[in-house]
């Protein structure tokens, strides 16, 4: 049986090892992001959003951005497959599951990534419809998880690869989880205990930086590496240059960032994320602010703040923004050196 690293190949024959996606972060993702990555031997994503209605501007957004890269990929042919994958969260698929799946037939990307049902027929349903309307061109359906109990549902659901992340992940995850530490080894575990005869890749998310993070994410059991915050930090990015000041500025990521369901409080999102998740955030005045307005008991004025820069445990270790081919490919080469060093 294929590793799972070789069957990473095998799906994606245009990427090299050991395989970098960056993560499909809605707002923070584009077609100029993924297609660098691409183009760097990784696999670049593309975060579309939440909402898919027909009227959506997220759905318009998606499309427009997947005709950018395939006319900055030059894959003239429509049939071709478009070697670029795009995220989704899904806690409102019940509502847009057909419009999706159309715009996945109509662009054909290699990959689609799903993360944040409200309920498991969620994904249920929205993975058996991409894979029979993806099986022409190979599409696989990755799947976001935090516990090993998520794990093995989206195994069962049919996801082809996990992304297994860890509570150093900045941005949304499961509010209950582990650090990557723990958590990959209990996935890697419970796949080679319960599913001997599928060969499902896994890639590691949450807090790695550089290549010594890949190298000990591949030893940990991971077959591909995610990495979100650190490619904010991207010329690519279309974040704001003051956000990626901030990163930059930004130490000490376990006392300077905070897991809370209080940045979506603060950005008056609480009920747009499901109980089930939280985030990863920096501290800044605007939590502090907060603070003191429970403290005493006043009526909160903080709603819809744009204050809340989501970041993870690492980010500490950013120093510089860089294109995001150079980070996959100097990743990769950072990577083999630990590599190489461990064997020896």
């Amino acid at each position: 049986m294929a590793t799972g690293a070789e069957t990473l190949q095998q799906f994606f024959p245009a990427t090299s090892r050991p395989l970098i996606c960056n993560a499909p972060m809605a707002g923070a993702t584009n077609a100029r992001m993924a297609v660098a990555v691409a183009k760097a031997g990784g696999l670049g994503l593309i975060g579309g959003g939440a909402d898919f209605t027909a009227s959506s501007p997220e759905l318009a957004n998606l499309r427009q951005q997947l005709v950018y890269a395939r006319e900055l990929l030059d894959v003239v042919d429509s049939n071709a497959p478009l070697p670029i994958g795009i995220g989704c969260l899904t806690m409102k698929s019940d509502t847009w599951k057909d419009n999706f799946v159309q715009l996945v037939n109509e662009h054909r990307p290699v990959a689609a990534w799903l993360f944040a049902y409200t309920h498991r027929s969620q994904h249920t349903e929205l993975i058996q419809a991409l894979q029979s309307t993806g099986r022409n061109w190979g599409l696989k359906v990755i799947v976001q998880v935090g516990t090993v109990e998520s794990a093995r549902e989206a195994i069962d659901d049919g996801a082809d690869i996990l992304s297994v992340q860890g509570s150093d992940a900045g941005g949304h995850q499961f509010k209950q989880g582990a650090g990557l530490m723990t958590l990959l080894p209990d996935v890697a575990d419970m796949v080679r205990r319960e599913y001997p005869e599928k060969s499902i890749p896994l890639l590691a998310a949450g807090g790695i930086m550089d290549g010594r993070g890949v190298a000990a994410a591949l030893m940990l059991g991971a077959s591909g590496i995610v990495m979100g915050t650190r490619f904010l930090c991207t010329t690519e990015c279309p974040v704001s240059d003051q956000i990626k000041a901030t990163l930059i500025a930004t130490h000490d990521g376990a006392s300077s960032t905070l897991k809370s369901r209080v940045h979506d409080e603060i950005q008056g999102k609480a009920e747009f994320w499901p109980i089930q998740y939280s985030g990863r955030a920096i501290v800044s005045d605007v939590h502090r602010k907060w603070d003191a307005e429970l403290a005493k008991h006043k009526n909160l004025e903080l709603r819809a703040s744009p204050a809340i820069v989501w970041a993870g445990a690492g980010v500490g270790q950013i120093e510089s923004v860089v294109d995001a081919g150079t980070l996959v490919t100097n990743t990769q080469a950072q990577a083999r050196q630990w590599i190489q060093a461990f064997k020896t």
